[in-house]
């Protein structure tokens, strides 16, 4: 608990407002699926994000809108099911240029729409973490298509990837029970492609280009919990927003996630601590990463 964080967040001027600390854009949900883009467009906000929108299908926005009164949200065309319908993508390309960074996925489903989306995003110059579903849709689109947008990617549009080990496994084939193997096929990728790449587990390890590997010292096993992942794409797509590097964000992402963590372990217990609990404790933990 005494740890280090791996960098330093300056100390907030007094002079600063709400456009000083970024606009972070959350794309995702889906019906039945809305607390998971509340989740992560929640904890954007407690850790020190300006101004946060969930980007959701349709049907979607009163109930994440109802999670927490400072989300601003923005519906986007949905299908009979409540996910993103194929002209998502056309209206997304709208709204995208007022976000200084992006994170998608949680809870969006890997339909025809969700895809398309994510196709969108890849080719958009902003920062990016995809995380969750736009992970299986990438999956989906196949390597050569997603590895070739990624490596044409701009350096001020750096891409994060944020799997879990069974949907690294899906993107990659590697077993989700060999993470040695995982490990070294997640720098493989960032070398070959200018790619970041978290993975996540215990404990969880951010890899970079040229070589760039970093192993993380918070979190317990309470975190494995429905949420989770999608409290971590909020927080690094916040970081990204507020104008920290991708190398940077990523692993103060994981840093400030693991030990929100570890605050929520010791008033809950591992078994019933949830998502909500470490997202409630975010700011305690980023106050510690504070300059």
């Amino acid at each position: 608990m005494t740890c280090e964080p791996p960098l330093r967040l300056p100390t907030r001027q007094y002079a600063a407002h709400k456009g000083t600390f970024g606009r972070t854009m959350l794309v995702g949900g889906s019906r039945g699926m809305s607390g998971s883009i509340a989740l992560s467009a929640i904890a954007a906000l407690r850790v020190g994000a300006g101004l946060v929108t969930a980007v959701v299908p349709d049907r979607c926005l009163e109930t994440v809108a109802s999670f927490h009164p400072c989300i601003m949200t923005s519906p986007l065309p949905e299908d009979s099911q409540g996910r993103f319908a194929l002209e998502a993508s056309v209206a997304l390309k709208s709204i995208v240029p007022t976000a200084s960074a992006i994170g998608c996925g949680p809870g969006m489903t890997t339909c025809s729409g969700s895809i398309r989306m994510v196709e969108r995003l890849l080719r958009c110059p902003k920062p990016c973490v995809l995380d969750a579903d736009a992970i299986n849709a990438l999956g989906v689109l196949g390597d050569a298509a997603w590895q070739e947008r990624a490596t044409v990617r701009d350096q001020s549009a750096p891409l994060i990837l944020t799997p879990h080990p069974g949907e690294f496994a899906r993107l990659t084939g590697v077993a989700a029970s060999d993470r040695k193997s995982q490990i070294s096929t997640a720098c493989k990728l960032c070398d070959d492609h200018g790619l970041f790449i978290v993975v996540k587990g215990g404990p969880t390890v951010v890899v970079g280009p040229e070589g760039n590997h970093w192993q993380n010292s918070t979190g317990n096993p309470g975190m494995a919990t429905a949420g989770s992942g999608d409290v971590l794409t909020g927080v690094i797509s916040s970081f990204l927003a507020q104008g920290v590097l991708a190398w940077d964000a990523a692993r103060l992402g994981v840093w400030v996630h693991g030990l929100a963590g570890d605050f929520a372990a010791q008033k809950h217990g591992h078994a019933g601590m949830t998502a909500v609990e470490i997202s409630d404790c975010l700011p305690q933990a980023v106050d510690l990463a504070l300059s």
